[in-house]
């Protein structure tokens, strides 16, 4: 039986991103011992998953004790492959055969490329694309649970927003997502549930207080699988580049995805189901116009219905 390795990344979005590296992986070796190093923030994302043997967490904050500590964790096993997506010191730290080559002569300008190109360097094989299980039925349960617990009609599906994002400079201003909210509800009878994380569960309360009755706020109450959970639902995300995009992405749901300063071409999609809003020539969020949002969001909800039905 094989045994791998791999070093993925520390932030939720850009782990998302490296998630196509794993389930090709899988789907190579489907037999081997699995072990990812990941970042404390993607934790809570990846444990869980079926693909995963071992999760560990390496955290740049930790105390070096605690990094050595990793370090002799990992030196426990023998790896046939170790595949590095931080280029870090991790791979001749531990006792490999094979390691992802510390030079990367990269050719593709998407990350989520990027990433896969290091398989090809290593003489693995691509995989066909598959999505990584971001969920459980447990996951769904227990989302439902929640929305039973405030009394919301218990159906996930709906409309997902997520104003939040990694940095301000990412951020479409609330008054924003808060035009385009209003017309969605003038215009579809979805419910909406707005995602986010606690430290954005402000946003959410300011975006539901427009409508308590159809704007669910979801923001710093539900983890990351249970966001996985909804947003497999979605008949459409409204996101910044944030990893609630990218999630949406890899589940194969419409977005709407708001770019400021952030590089499209690195960070977005080419798909039917994606739509990027930017102004030209890039500016920041603050000059993104709403009405542009909102025709975006209308071509996907209204000129291909058959996108919205779940695969």
């Amino acid at each position: 039986m094989s045994n791998l390795l791999v070093i993925t990344l520390s932030n939720i979005g850009d782990v998302i991103l490296t998630t196509p590296v794993i389930t090709s992986l899988r789907a190579a070796f489907p037999a081997a011992r699995f072990t990812v190093v990941a970042g404390p923030r993607a934790e809570g994302l990846l444990r869980g998953s079926r693909e995963i043997n071992r999760l560990l967490v390496y955290d740049k904050q930790a105390r070096l004790s605690e990094k050595l500590k990793l370090v002799r964790d990992l030196r426990e096993e023998f790896y046939d492959y170790v595949v590095d997506l931080r280029n870090s010191a991790f791979p001749f730290l531990v006792r490999a055969n094979r390691r992802s080559p510390v030079f990367r002569p990269h050719r593709a300008k998407p990350a989520r490329e990027r990433h896969l190109e290091i398989l090809q360097w290593m003489k693995i094989k691509r995989a066909p694309e598959r999505a990584f299980d971001f969920f459980s039925r447990q996951d769904e349960e227990s989302l439902l649970e929640k929305f039973k617990r405030k009394g919301w009609h218990p159906s996930l599906e709906g409309i997902v927003a997520a104003p939040g994002a990694g940095s301000e400079a990412k951020r479409w201003p609330l008054e924003g997502f808060r035009e385009v909210l209003g017309r969605l509800l003038e215009r579809t009878p979805q419910s909406i549930f707005v995602a986010g994380d606690e430290r954005e569960r402000g946003l959410g309360e300011s975006l539901s207080q427009a409508n308590p009755e159809r704007i669910g706020n979801l923001a710093g109450e539900i983890n990351l699988r249970e966001l996985g959970a909804l947003v497999s639902h979605a008949q459409l995300v409204l996101a910044n580049d944030s990893a609630c995009m990218h999630l949406a992405y890899e589940l194969g749901r419409p977005v709407v995805a708001l770019f400021g300063p952030s590089d499209p071409e690195k960070y977005g999609r080419q798909s039917a189901l994606w739509k990027i809003v930017r102004e030209t020539p890039p500016l920041t969020l603050q000059d993104l116009s709403s009405q542009k949002v909102i025709q975006a969001c209308e071509s996907l909800l209204n000129e291909i219905p058959a996108a919205h039905s779940r695969p």
